[in-house]
């Protein structure tokens, strides 16, 4: 029965000039499962009231719409959710119906159960139970879609994730950021007041960034929750500068560039615990944008040593260099996927700048349509099966959600003058 739900992508490779990667446009396509969502009854009129029950239900109703295995319907349901309305919702076009109960456990406590029933047969499909506080409806919805594409599919949905990025707040200011996926709950994580950038996320939760304060010195907090200390340099007295700070999937190390000052500029290894650092590139030129493989043994980096911006893999002790193949004249900003399989990258097309995801198994890149503006900054959803992405297609940089076809693009936040996402699970 599931495997009707299951999304199918099918690549089409198009002939293209010689000098850019071939383009290959990802279609999506699915028998998906129409299903309906009735809201909750309330339990406790005083606690657990009309307005936060159909809160709780409009946010997994748009959790829900970003799966592509179902369909959710809207309008004209049935209100009644007996057993005997069954062949209501049959006729309205509902293969699917969900119920939730939320009940009030505690003071501070509610659970919510959510059921889904095949309405054809009147058999129960699959039961999901989540607990949270009386002021976490939101994240109860997250958590019950996330549970549900589990079910769908095998992986857990990202409803219930944050996206880390910076922001202009005025002219030579940026500051961290936070947000939940769907956009909301925004809350300013640095206030240096000055250039703050790059951030980077450690699975256990842990915050790095680059600051100007007054020199470019990497910040960031040694333990889950700590406050936010210098990492490197600890002094202003030297004669280079450091950039972009990526922590290691195990968060012992961060990979960052440091420049000589006389245009050359290399990658380097920081041992978080001992300040040791060690260098992992040592030639001329510029080596920079670098991203782990979720093994964190090997490195994606950009150089330009073959005389334009290419993407290169190396071992994480430096050794084991090679280029991928991808062509195009000028390839920037690599990603790599945290199932492991594609690195998402920035490449010129057509004068301007596009995502592109190169898939490691068949060595081949395929161009994610995202229409005509330049984007830049790609990172991968926790699931591996969205990129959220910066671009100026609508005047000042937005960051945008797309998945591998391109086809979806949404808006990810209502702010501008975002740039550079991350894309973590919740804790």
């Amino acid at each position: 029965m599931l495997n009707r739900c299951l999304v199918l992508i099918a690549a089409n490779a198009l002939n293209l000039l010689a000098q850019e990667p071939p383009r290959t446009e990802i279609e999506l396509s699915a028998t998906a499962r129409k299903i309906a969502i009735a809201a909750p009854p309330a339990q406790v009129v005083d606690l657990i009231n009309d307005q936060v029950q159909r809160e709780y239900a409009e946010t997994l109703r748009r959790d829900l719409e970003g799966i592509g295995a179902v369909t959710v319907l809207r309008n004209d349901l049935p209100s009644s959710t007996s057993s005997d309305s069954f062949s209501l919702w049959l006729e309205a076009g509902c293969d699917w119906l969900l119920t939730s109960k939320v009940s009030q456990t505690s003071r501070d406590s509610v659970a919510v159960e959510a059921v889904v029933y095949d309405v054809k047969s009147g058999k129960r499909v699959t039961s999901i139970t989540q607990n949270g506080n009386t002021s976490s409806y939101r994240r109860l919805a997250h958590m019950v879609a996330d549970a549900f594409e589990e079910f769908l599919t095998g992986t857990p949905g990202v409803a219930n994730s944050r996206i880390i990025y910076c922001r202009e707040d005025a002219p030579g200011v940026k500051e961290i950021y936070q947000a939940d996926k769907d956009g909301t709950n925004i809350i300013k994580l640095t206030n240096h007041k000055t250039l703050t950038m790059s951030p980077t996320v450690t699975r256990d939760g842990r915050l790095a960034y680059l600051s100007y304060r007054p020199m470019p010195a990497i910040w960031g907090q040694k333990v889950p929750g700590g406050p936010h200390v210098r990492l490197y340099p600890l002094s202003d007295n030297v004669g280079f500068n450091v950039y972009t700070p990526v922590w290691s999937p195990d968060g012992s190390r961060i990979a960052f560039v440091r420049t000589d000052g006389k245009g050359n500029a290399d990658i380097m290894l920081l041992e978080v615990a001992t300040d040791r650092t060690k260098r992992l590139t040592s030639m001329e030129g510029l080596n920079s944008e670098i991203c782990w493989n979720p093994a964190g043994n090997r490195i994606a980096f950009i150089s330009d040593r073959s005389g334009s911006p290419q993407i290169y893999l190396m071992d994480d002790d430096g050794t084991n260099v090679r280029s991928l193949s991808i062509g195009g004249s000028y390839n920037s900003s690599p990603a790599w996927s945290p199932d492991g399989s594609m690195i998402a990258f920035v490449s010129r097309f057509e004068d301007n700048f596009d995502l592109f995801v190169y898939k490691l198994s068949d060595q081949t890149p395929y161009q994610i349509n995202t229409g005509f503006t330049n984007s830049e900054s790609p990172a991968w959803s926790p699931d591996s099966r969205q990129i959220i992405f910066s671009s100026t297609r609508e005047g000042r940089n937005r960051l945008y959600i797309t998945d591998l076809s391109g086809n979806r693009v949404e808006r990810a936040l209502e702010q501008t003058g975002c740039q550079q996402p991350v894309w973590v699970r919740s804790r």
